[in-house]
Protein backbone atom coordinates (compact mmCIF):
# COMPACT_ATOMS: atom_id res chain seq x y z
CA UNK A 1 0.00 0.00 0.00
CA UNK A 2 0.98 3.28 -0.72
CA UNK A 3 2.60 5.36 2.26
CA UNK A 4 0.02 8.57 3.32
CA UNK A 5 2.10 12.11 2.98
CA UNK A 6 1.91 13.77 5.84
CA UNK A 7 3.18 17.57 6.93
CA UNK A 8 4.87 17.97 10.34
CA UNK A 9 5.40 21.87 10.97
CA UNK A 10 8.98 22.67 11.62
CA UNK A 11 7.90 25.05 14.56
CA UNK A 12 6.30 22.14 16.31
CA UNK A 13 9.45 20.35 15.71
CA UNK A 14 12.16 22.67 16.81
CA UNK A 15 9.74 23.33 19.81
CA UNK A 16 9.26 20.17 21.53
CA UNK A 17 9.72 17.69 19.28
CA UNK A 18 10.72 14.33 19.38
CA UNK A 19 13.16 13.59 16.71
CA UNK A 20 12.52 11.12 14.27
CA UNK A 21 14.19 9.25 11.31
CA UNK A 22 13.39 7.25 8.32
CA UNK A 23 12.48 3.78 10.25
CA UNK A 24 10.93 5.20 13.02
CA UNK A 25 7.53 3.68 14.29
CA UNK A 26 5.10 7.10 15.60
CA UNK A 27 2.21 7.56 17.12
CA UNK A 28 0.71 10.65 15.72
CA UNK A 29 -2.75 12.73 16.07
CA UNK A 30 -3.18 14.05 12.49
CA UNK A 31 -5.62 16.64 10.97
CA UNK A 32 -7.20 17.44 7.37
CA UNK A 33 -7.25 20.68 6.17
CA UNK A 34 -8.79 21.70 2.21
CA UNK A 35 -6.27 24.88 3.14
CA UNK A 36 -5.02 26.15 -0.52
CA UNK A 37 -1.59 27.38 1.27
CA UNK A 38 -1.13 24.19 2.85
CA UNK A 39 2.02 23.03 1.91
CA UNK A 40 3.60 21.60 -1.19
CA UNK A 41 1.48 19.76 -3.96
CA UNK A 42 3.13 16.19 -2.99
CA UNK A 43 1.38 16.70 0.15
CA UNK A 44 -1.92 16.71 -1.35
CA UNK A 45 -4.37 14.01 -1.37
CA UNK A 46 -8.25 13.18 -2.05
CA UNK A 47 -10.02 10.91 0.23
CA UNK A 48 -13.42 9.20 0.19
CA UNK A 49 -14.10 9.96 4.15
CA UNK A 50 -17.11 9.87 6.89
CA UNK A 51 -18.29 12.10 8.64
CA UNK A 52 -18.30 11.07 12.27
CA UNK A 53 -19.27 13.18 15.43
CA UNK A 54 -18.39 17.44 15.48
CA UNK A 55 -15.96 18.02 17.50
CA UNK A 56 -14.64 21.22 19.20
CA UNK A 57 -10.58 22.39 18.28
CA UNK A 58 -8.55 25.00 19.45
CA UNK A 59 -9.90 28.28 19.87
CA UNK A 60 -13.67 26.72 19.80
CA UNK A 61 -13.08 25.65 15.80
CA UNK A 62 -15.67 23.34 15.36
CA UNK A 63 -14.43 20.08 13.36
CA UNK A 64 -15.67 16.60 12.62
CA UNK A 65 -14.07 13.25 12.95
CA UNK A 66 -13.53 12.59 9.48
CA UNK A 67 -13.01 8.50 8.77
CA UNK A 68 -10.86 7.75 5.29
CA UNK A 69 -12.73 4.45 3.96
CA UNK A 70 -10.17 3.65 1.07
CA UNK A 71 -6.73 3.73 0.02
CA UNK A 72 -3.44 4.71 1.85
CA UNK A 73 -5.22 6.44 4.43
CA UNK A 74 -7.99 4.03 5.02
CA UNK A 75 -8.84 3.76 8.65
CA UNK A 76 -7.54 6.60 9.91
CA UNK A 77 -9.34 8.85 11.62
CA UNK A 78 -8.53 12.92 11.64
CA UNK A 79 -9.91 16.06 12.80
CA UNK A 80 -10.97 17.61 9.73
CA UNK A 81 -14.14 20.28 8.54
CA UNK A 82 -17.30 20.16 9.97
CA UNK A 83 -19.88 18.13 8.19
CA UNK A 84 -22.97 16.21 9.37
CA UNK A 85 -22.22 13.19 11.22
CA UNK A 86 -23.05 10.89 9.14
CA UNK A 87 -21.82 12.16 5.83
CA UNK A 88 -20.07 10.52 3.06
CA UNK A 89 -17.37 13.69 1.64
CA UNK A 90 -14.21 13.71 -0.38
CA UNK A 91 -11.86 16.04 -0.18
CA UNK A 92 -8.76 16.67 -1.55
CA UNK A 93 -6.22 18.49 0.67
CA UNK A 94 -3.30 17.99 3.11
CA UNK A 95 -2.34 15.38 6.70
CA UNK A 96 -0.91 17.24 9.10
CA UNK A 97 0.47 15.75 12.77
CA UNK A 98 -0.04 18.17 15.72
CA UNK A 99 1.45 17.59 19.31
CA UNK A 100 0.40 20.81 20.54
CA UNK A 101 -3.11 20.40 21.40
CA UNK A 102 -4.29 22.08 18.18
CA UNK A 103 -6.47 18.31 17.47
CA UNK A 104 -8.56 17.69 20.46
CA UNK A 105 -7.43 14.93 22.23
CA UNK A 106 -10.69 12.26 21.19
CA UNK A 107 -9.06 12.28 17.64
CA UNK A 108 -7.15 8.33 17.83
CA UNK A 109 -3.47 8.60 17.47
CA UNK A 110 -2.38 7.25 14.28
CA UNK A 111 0.48 4.23 14.03
CA UNK A 112 2.51 4.24 11.38
CA UNK A 113 6.28 3.74 9.94
CA UNK A 114 8.18 6.66 8.80
CA UNK A 115 9.20 5.43 4.73
CA UNK A 116 10.48 9.19 3.75
CA UNK A 117 11.28 11.95 5.22
CA UNK A 118 12.00 14.92 2.99
CA UNK A 119 12.21 19.10 4.08
CA UNK A 120 10.23 20.89 2.49
CA UNK A 121 11.80 24.94 1.25
CA UNK A 122 10.00 27.53 0.00
CA UNK A 123 10.61 31.16 -0.70
CA UNK A 124 8.43 34.03 1.07
CA UNK A 125 7.20 37.31 -0.90
CA UNK A 126 6.09 40.32 1.11
CA UNK A 127 2.23 40.42 0.46
CA UNK A 128 2.18 44.62 2.38
CA UNK A 129 3.61 44.03 5.63
CA UNK A 130 3.15 40.12 5.60
CA UNK A 131 5.59 37.79 4.20
CA UNK A 132 3.64 34.42 2.80
CA UNK A 133 4.99 31.56 0.94
CA UNK A 134 5.14 31.72 -2.99
CA UNK A 135 3.09 28.19 -3.94
CA UNK A 136 5.91 28.16 -7.35
CA UNK A 137 8.61 27.73 -4.68
CA UNK A 138 8.27 24.73 -3.23
CA UNK A 139 11.64 22.56 -3.34
CA UNK A 140 11.93 18.86 -1.31
CA UNK A 141 15.03 18.15 -0.10
CA UNK A 142 15.33 14.02 0.77
CA UNK A 143 17.14 13.83 4.62
CA UNK A 144 16.66 10.87 6.69
CA UNK A 145 16.12 11.83 9.68
CA UNK A 146 14.75 15.73 10.86
CA UNK A 147 18.06 16.00 12.81
CA UNK A 148 19.81 16.26 9.90
CA UNK A 149 17.99 19.33 8.88
CA UNK A 150 20.09 22.59 9.48
CA UNK A 151 17.50 25.62 9.19
CA UNK A 152 18.16 28.38 6.67
CA UNK A 153 20.12 31.43 7.84
CA UNK A 154 19.97 34.57 6.67
CA UNK A 155 17.54 37.43 5.73
CA UNK A 156 14.57 35.02 6.36
CA UNK A 157 13.55 35.14 2.58
CA UNK A 158 14.17 30.93 2.03
CA UNK A 159 12.70 28.99 5.27
CA UNK A 160 11.52 25.50 5.99
CA UNK A 161 8.23 25.70 7.26
CA UNK A 162 7.22 22.07 6.89
CA UNK A 163 8.75 18.29 6.88
CA UNK A 164 6.90 16.19 4.49
CA UNK A 165 6.79 12.56 6.22
CA UNK A 166 5.64 9.59 3.64
CA UNK A 167 3.80 7.45 6.43
CA UNK A 168 3.46 3.73 5.98
CA UNK A 169 -0.06 3.17 8.44
CA UNK A 170 0.32 0.11 10.37
CA UNK A 171 -2.96 -2.18 11.68
CA UNK A 172 -2.60 -1.78 15.34
CA UNK A 173 -4.08 -5.47 15.60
Amino acid sequence: MDPLPVLVEEWQFTCCGDPFAIGDLVRWRLSFSGDGDLGPNAARVTVDAVAGPSIQGEHRRAGSLLTVQHGAAAGVTAFGPPHAAGTAVRLTGAFAEDHHDLVPDVVPLVLGRIARIRAARVAYEAHGRVMVPDPATWELDDITSVTDHVPETGDGAVGTPYFLVDLQVVDPT
